[in-house]
C-alpha cells in the first residue's frame, strides 16, 4: 500500500506538489524526483550537499565533505527536527538524500520518503512481504532486519525478504516494476539494498546457512526496465557442465562435489557491493558455507572459491577479473561481506588504487583494486583463529587455540572473534583527508561447548569471570597496518559510522547516544540521548545553506533479537525515529519513557517436567531466532517478550502459533502439533514462573 501521509508530528504544513512536481528552488527550477545518475553523482562528490549513494558516493567510504560543522562547532549541534515513523522492530538503513528528499526503508521492506528540511513524511510504500509468511514462515525473521534502498534516474529501488526487486517512481512511491531475483523454496532471501552503477542495478541474497541446496550469486538488471542484464555464480555447480567460465572451473577444482550436491556450496553476497566506474569494476565479498567446519565441507582440502572472498566482475558483463580469498578453509563462518570502501593511497612511497575492508574475521586489509594484491594487513581486534595474514600468500597462519572442533566431548573454548564476527553489516568509515578507516567493533568472543560431538555457540561479555570492553570505536592506519585509536563502548553492537571532512567521525550506539569524535583523535566532543539504541549509521546534506547531520535511531539487525541485551539498555528501547541536527537548530529531543513491566494475569502451569524440556528444545529451534534466547525479547520492540504473555494470548496460543492468526504482524503459523505448540507454552510459562519467584 501507498500513500501520501503528512507528518506523524502533526505539522500543519505540507509541502504542496513536492511528492508529484518536483523541487522547486527560488531559481524557479525544477529538479525531478530522485534525479541520480553517474554523471551527476560524479560531479557532486566533492559537493557533498546529497547524500547519493548508501556509502555516499561511487568510493563508499561512508564520508561527507561538509565542513560547516567542525571539531570546533560542533558542540553546537542542536536537533532541527525529528520524525517518529511507523516501525517497532527497529533500523539498519544508513538514508539515502537527494534534492531534499530522504528515501530508506524499515521491516518488512516498508519505504518512506521524508522532507529533509522538516521531516515530513512524503510518501510510504509497503511490498506486503507478510503476505508470504504462511507458505514461508522462516521470512518472518529476515524480513524484519532491511537494510536501505537505492535511488537512480528517477526510481527507488527496493528489495524483499522473498526475493523481489522493486522499482517505484521517486515522487509519489507508486510502483513501476518488479522481478523476482532469486527462489524462496531453496531458501534464498534477501535482506540488504540494491546497489546501481552504470545503469545497472545489482541485487545479492542470502542462505548460505539454511542446509537447503542453493548457490550464491549476484543478479544485475537493467536500471531502465528491470531485464536481467547477467548473472554471477559465486560457487560452482555440482553439475560440470554448469561450470562453462573460467571462473567456475577454477572454483570448481577446489570443490568437494559431493558437498556441492548436498548443501549446494553457499557462498551468498548479503551485504554491501561498491561499483567503481573508473574501471567498471564491481566489488562484492561473500559468506561461507554449511558445513561451517571445512574438514566436513571439504575433506579433501581446497580451498572452497569463492568462499569469504573478495570478488571484482565487469560490471557490464559479470565476467570475472580477480578475487581475494580472507580465508582460504573458513571453519568460523568469517564473512568477508562488510563494507567496501575505495581509496587513493600512498603506499611504500607509490600511488596506489586500492580496496579497503575488515570482514568479520579481526583483520583489516588494503588490497590493489585492479588486481586483488595484498598490500597491507593488519588487526583491528583480538583474535585467536590465525596468528597474522602471510603476506607472501595472503593466507592466514591459522592458531590451534581457535580449533574449536579439535575439543574433546565436554570442552568448551573462547574463539575471538565470535561466529558473527568483530565487524558485521554496520559500516566503517573512510577519511581521504586523515587516512583513517573507522570501524564499528565487536569484541567479543563466542564461547564454544562440544557436547557428543556437537557445537554449540553462545556470546558471552566475561572471559574467565572477567568482564572487558565488548563494543568500540576503532580508527585504523591502512598503510601502517595498526590501530591508530580506540574508544571504548559499554554494549557490542554499536551503530555504522560516518566521517566528515569537519573533522569529526560520527556514531550512534547501544546506549541510545548519538555522538562525535575528533576524527584525528578520537576525543570526545558532543554526545546527545536519542533514548534508542542505534545500529544504523549517518549521513549528511545540505538544504538552504544548512548542513544537516542525519541518523535513525532505533536498534535494528538480526541479532537484537536473540540477544536484546547486547542492543540495548532499558534506557534505550524506545521508538524507532528520524533525527536531524545543524548548529544552533533548538528542537527539543522529547524522552520516550519505556514503561516497567510487570507479569499479567496468566494461567496456571500444568506441565511434567519432561514436557517443559521438549518445549525447552522446540523454542530453541522455532522460536529463538526473534523471541530471542530463553525468550527474553526487547522491550517496546515488534517480538513480544512471551514471558509477559496474557491470559488472552495464552487461550489463542495454538491459533497464533499454528494456525498464523497474527501473520501480518509478523507472526507467521508453525507447522507443529498441538501437543508441541502446548509444549512451547508450558516452557514460556515456566519462565514466566522464574519471574515471579524472584520478585517475591
Amino acid at each position: 500500500m501507498n500513500t501520501l501521509v503528512t507528518s506523524f508530528l502533526n505539522r500543519c504544513r505540507l509541502i504542496a506538489g513536492r511528492a508529484t512536481l518536483g523541487l522547486v528552488f527560488a531559481t524557479g527550477a525544477a529538479l525531478a524526483a530522485g534525479d541520480v545518475y553517474e554523471e551527476r553523482v560524479l560531479e557532486e562528490t566533492g559537493s557533498g550537499a546529497n547524500w547519493f549513494l548508501k556509502g555516499g558516493d561511487f568510493s563508499g567510504s561512508h564520508y561527507s565533505p561538509l565542513s560547516q560543522v567542525t571539531n570546533q562547532n560542533v558542540a553546537n549541534l542542536g536537533l532541527a527536527w525529528g520524525t517518529s515513523l511507523p516501525i517497532s522492530g527497529g533500523i539498519a538503513t544508513t538514508p539515502i538524500v537527494v534534492d531534499g528528499v530522504i528515501y530508506l526503508s524499515g521491516e518488512f521492506s516498508v519505504v518512506f520518503a521524508v522532507d529533509a528540511s522538516e521531516g515530513t513524511l512524503l510518501w510510504t510504500y509497503d511490498p506486503q512481504v507478510r503476505t508470504v509468511f504462511s507458505t514461508n514462515p522462516e521470512l518472518s525473521f529476515i524480513a524484519r532486519a532491511h537494510r536501505g534502498v537505492a535511488v537512480w534516474e528517477g526510481k527507488v529501488f527496493v528489495t524483499t525478504a522473498d526475493c523481489r526487486l522493486i522499482a517505484l517512481d521517486a515522487s509519489d512511491g507508486n510502483p513501476l516494476w518488479s522481478k523476482t531475483t532469486c527462489d524462496t523454496a531453496l531458501d534464498y532471501f534477501i535482506s540488504d539494498s540494491p546497489y546501481v552503477g552504470g545503469g545497472k542495478v545489482f541485487v545479492g541474497n542470502g542462505g548460505s546457512e539454511s542446509q537447503n541446496k542453493n548457490r550464491g550469486f549476484i543478479s544485475a538488471y537493467d536500471a531502465s526496465d528491470g531485464e536481467l542484464a547477467w548473472r554471477f555464480f559465486i560457487v560452482p555447480s555440482d553439475n560440470p557442465a554448469e561450470n562453462n567460465t573460467a571462473a567456475l572451473e577454477l572454483a570448481a577444482s577446489t570443490w568437494s562435489v559431493d558437498t556441492l550436491a548436498t548443501y549446494g556450496g553457499g557462498g551468498h553476497s548479503w551485504n554491501e557491493m561498491t561499483y567503481d566506474p573508473a574501471s567498471n569494476q564491481l566489488f562484492f565479498g561473500t559468506s561461507g558455507a554449511y558445513p561451517y567446519i571445512h574438514a566436513e565441507r571439504s575433506p579433501a582440502g581446497g580451498e572452497n572459491l569463492f568462499l569469504s572472498s573478495i570478488v571484482a566482475v565487469n560490471a557490464d558483463t559479470g565476467e570475472y577479473n580477480w578475487h581475494y580469498q580472507t580465508v582460504d578453509q573458513d571453519s568460523w563462518d568469517y564473512n568477508a561481506t562488510m563494507n567496501i570502501v575505495l581509496a587513493d593511497l600512498v603506499i611504500r612511497d607509490s600511488e596506489r588504487e586500492t580496496l579497503l575492508i575488515a570482514p568479520k574475521n579481526g583483520f583489516h586489509y588494503t588490497l590493489d583494486r585492479h588486481t586483488g594484491e595484498l598490500l597491507v594487513v593488519g588487526k583491528f581486534a583480538k583474535t585467536n583463529w590465525a596468528s597474522g595474514i602471510n603476506m607472501e600468500t595472503g593466507k592466514p597462519n591459522y592458531d590451534p587455540e581457535g580449533e574449536y572442533w579439535n575439543l574433546e566431548d565436554g570442552a568448551s573454548a573462547y574463539v575471538w572473534p565470535n561466529m558473527w564476527g568483530s565487524h558485521s553489516w554496520n559500516p566503517m568509515a573512510f577519511h581521504p583527508g586523515l587516512g583513517l578507516s573507522y570501524l564499528p567493533v565487536v569484541d567479543l568472543p563466542g564461547l564454544v561447548n562440544n557436547e557428543g560431538g556437537g557445537e554449540d555457540v553462545v556470546l558471552v561479555t566475561e572471559v574467565d569471570g572477567s568482564p572487558h570492553s565488548p563494543g568500540k570505536l576503532v580508527a585504523f592506519d591502512p598503510i601502517g597496518g595498526s590501530i591508530r585509536w580506540s574508544v571504548d563502548h559499554e554494549l557490542p553492537y554499536n551503530g555504522g559510522v560516518m566521517a566528515t571532512a569537519g573533522n569529526l567521525v560520527f556514531q550512534g550506539d547501544a546506549q541510545g547516544q548519538f555522538s562525535a569524535y575528533a576524527a584525528d583523535s578520537g576525543e570526545p566532543l558532543w554526545s546527545i540521548a536519542t533514548a534508542s539504541a542505534i545500529n544504523s549509521a549517518a549521513a549528511s546534506y545540505v538544504v538552504d545553506g544548512t548542513q544537516y547531520v542525519l541518523i535513525p535511531v532505533g536498534a535494528g539487525g538480526g541479532l537484537q533479537y536473540q540477544y536484546p541485551e547486547l542492543h540495548s539498555t532499558i534506557s534505550s528501547q524506545g521508538p524507532t525515529r528520524l533525527l536531524a541536527f545543524s548548529l544552533e537548530a533548538e528542537g527539543e529531543l522529547q524522552p520516550q519513557a519505556i514503561a516497567s513491566r510487570t507479569l499479567p494475569e496468566q494461567p496456571d502451569l500444568i506441565a511434567s517436567a519432561a514436557t517443559i524440556e521438549l518445549g525447552a528444545t522446540l523454542y530453541a529451534a522455532i522460536c529463538k531466532a526473534c523471541h530471542g534466547r530463553n525468550a527474553v525479547s526487547r522491550q517496546g520492540g515488534s517480538v513480544p517478550d512471551l514471558r509477559y504473555a496474557t491470559h488472552q494470548t495464552h487461550q489463542s496460543w495454538d491459533a497464533i502459533v499454528i494456525d498464523g492468526s497474527r501473520q501480518m504482524n509478523g507472526m507467521p503459523g508453525v507447522e507443529i502439533s498441538i501437543e508441541q505448540a502446548q509444549a512451547i507454552r508450558s516452557y514460556v510459562l515456566s519462565l514466566s514462573g522464574n519471574i515471579r519467584t524472584s520478585a517475591q
